[in-house]
């Protein structure tokens, strides 16, 4: 069960304030020695010389993919080059239900929170989204569905369809087009 107002709450409030930055032209190797060094899965980079103003965002996977599965050198293959972008990012004020639902819409893990200037001041993971605690463990479709009911009815979390009107016929719905046999 979600905890009260939880969901209300400001990302600002649950995101990751010891996140780490490089710039764009950082080589690959750096990137991936500063990973290791400060026990991190990603890094957010910057543009060369402003070092809180996010243009992408490079991952553990990235690296695998992007550099090592391609026969990119690490020491010759800078940050830009490989890192994701652009760069998904939130506002502070945005609630934690509008941070998950968007790394859920746009498959992502991590999402910088950005201020009104353009400039990283933490961010938010589904792990520091959720609390990574049991009594925090929020289930997307208690989100979709709390989110949803209030708005316009229900949602299904399975395939999206708008269901309108009570809890009973979403149930109903998952029943008998997602419960099948």
């Amino acid at each position: 069960m979600i905890p009260p107002n939880y969901l209300h709450q400001k990302v600002a409030e649950v995101a990751e304030n010891d996140f780490v930055t490089l710039p764009e032209d950082s080589l690959v190797a750096e990137v991936a020695k500063i990973m290791r060094k400060k026990d991190v899965a990603s890094i957010v980079i910057t543009h060369k010389g402003a070092q809180k103003e996010p243009v992408g965002i490079i991952t553990e996977r990235d690296i695998i993919r992007r550099v090592m599965a391609e026969n990119k050198g690490p020491f010759k293959v800078i940050a830009g080059d490989v890192m994701s972008s652009p760069l998904i990012t939130i506002n502070p004020d945005s609630s934690v239900a509008d941070a998950i639902t968007l790394m859920r819409n746009k498959h992502i893990r991590r999402l910088p929170v950005v201020n009104e200037i353009g400039q990283i001041v933490g961010i938010v993971t589904l792990k520091s989204a959720d609390g990574n605690m049991p009594s925090h463990n929020i289930d997307l479709v208690e989100i979709e569905s709390s989110r949803a009911i209030t708005e316009i009815g229900a949602l299904c979390p399975y395939c999206q369809v708008v269901i309108k009107g009570s809890g009973n016929k979403i149930s109903s719905h998952i029943d008998e087009v997602h419960a099948k046999d």
